[in-house]
């Protein structure tokens, strides 16, 4: 990525007026780049993710019915184990 911006400063030199012009363009196909590879990544990481059945769980946005349920079943769990 270093030797591209390089390259594009070097020819932009070169070509005076049309100089701003490449190193834009040049930009612009490295982000597109970058943001291909990302799109990539995580389209591999969603495949391993199904592939291991691991699943994206969102515990702050859990109905109010589960979160009483969800506490409900600690109070039991903590009261049978000090009943013990």
């Amino acid at each position: 990525m270093a030797a591209a911006v390089a390259a594009a400063v070097l020819i932009s030199l070169f070509l005076g007026p049309y100089g701003m012009l490449v190193i834009v363009s040049v930009t612009f196909g490295l982000a597109l780049s970058a943001h291909r590879r990302n799109i990539e990544i995580h389209s591999d990481l969603q495949r391993i993710k199904e592939k291991l059945g691991i699943s994206d769980q969102d515990d702050f946005n859990m109905p109010d019915e589960e979160i009483e349920e969800e506490l409900e079943k600690e109070m039991q769990e903590a009261q049978n184990s000090t009943k013990r």
